[in-house]
């Protein structure tokens, strides 16, 4: 079968399908302009029998298709994956038993590490997808003909694309470094980490300490109040304005108020809870987690440049990127004594040995 899947017969029939399968390509479409939380729009599935989008605007009792997707005998082949588990984790509670991400799978063998899907598509199977509707509104209904092509493509070449990696991976020995990297990606996505927010605010980790406690702790306050209201991040406060208030650190309400840059309803409805996230920044436990990343102060320039030769050198042997192995920030978090796990224990660990 193959086409969108809008009413209760179709996706009885898609069950059917899935309940078969061993492997099951996934994709997502989604929209969140306008809310924290995103709309799930589309699911996108494929089996070696069935190639559909799940129209998740239907009204469709979707419970026995995420049942399939989530029995212990499936694999979950996605490219590029991380987004995508979020959001259905977020929307159906479901994770896979076993993960199988098709952009890991390929930065194992050598190829790119943010390699896309239409790149890789292209050179191992041959097969251009093209990118017409990158841009599609996935919440319009009808859902027009060219955005349902586009997305049915997504996953119809994820199974082939799948068994030819895992043929050269099962070549290098590395099939075990894939599962322990993928098994990590489906453990974070149970677990919040506002720290990759935080470093990207541009210039955060030039700031001061106490700057940078404050930046942390102005990230929290946002997100809960994001959440809370199911509205953009940057609609509650702005990259630039949070640079601002963590630079400036108002110690009252009315000095909060008096930053130019402020916006008046900002300061009048939620100043009290913004300075009272700024006081409490030196005791929360978000500043250990910038410190335990290493992000808390520079490295050692001579070190860390050692330690990046080393990894380089490794990384080449190896036939990867480096950035595959140890990425700066894990260097950096090695260097003040707190390594991340997957350098403490796993494949990385065994190919890097004692790097300090």
């Amino acid at each position: 079968m193959e086409g969108l899947i809008d009413d209760a017969a179709k996706l009885d029939a898609l069950c059917e399908s899935l309940a078969r399968a061993a492997f099951v390509g996934i994709d997502t479409e989604f929209v969140r302009e306008r809310t924290y939380y995103p709309q799930l729009c589309l699911v996108q599935v494929a089996t070696e029998d069935a190639v559909a989008c799940v129209d998740c605007l239907a009204g469709l009792d979707l419970a026995p298709f995420f049942a399939q997707l989530a029995r212990p005998d499936v694999a979950w082949v996605l490219h590029s994956g991380r987004q995508d588990l979020e959001v259905v984790h977020q929307n159906a509670g479901v994770l896979p038993a076993r993960l199988i991400d098709t952009q890991v799978a390929a930065a194992l063998t050598g190829r790119a590490a943010q390699i896309g899907l239409r790149e890789i598509l292209a050179s191992v199977l041959g097969v251009d997808i093209g990118k017409d509707h990158t841009r599609a509104d996935w919440s319009a209904r009808p859902l027009p003909e060219g955005p349902l092509r586009y997305a049915l493509d997504d996953v119809r070449y994820l199974l082939p694309l799948w068994h030819a990696l895992e043929s050269e991976l099962a070549r290098l020995g590395r099939l075990e470094w894939l599962a322990e990297d993928t098994a990590r990606l489906v453990e974070d996505t149970q677990h919040e980490d506002l720290l990759p927010i935080w470093l990207r605010l541009k210039g955060v980790q030039a700031l001061p300490p106490d700057e940078q406690a404050a930046a942390f702790a102005l990230v929290v306050w946002r997100e809960e109040t994001a959440r809370t209201l199911d509205r953009p991040r940057r609609w509650i406060m702005s990259d630039e304005l949070l640079l601002r208030v963590a630079n400036l650190r108002p110690t009252s309400v009315s000095a909060l108020r008096r930053i130019p840059e402020m916006p008046q309803r900002l300061g009048q409805r939620y100043g009290e809870q913004i300075v009272a996230a700024l006081a409490a920044r030196a005791g929360s436990e978000h500043v250990a987690a910038i410190e335990r990343a290493g992000a808390a102060e520079r490295p050692d320039r001579d070190a860390l440049k050692a330690l990046q030769a080393r990894v380089k050198a490794r990384a080449e042997a190896l036939g990867i990127e480096a950035e595959v192995l140890a990425s700066r920030r894990d260097l950096v978090a090695l260097l003040r004594g707190a390594p991340p796990a997957h350098l403490r224990s796993g494949w990385r660990a065994a190919e890097l040995g004692e790097l300090r």
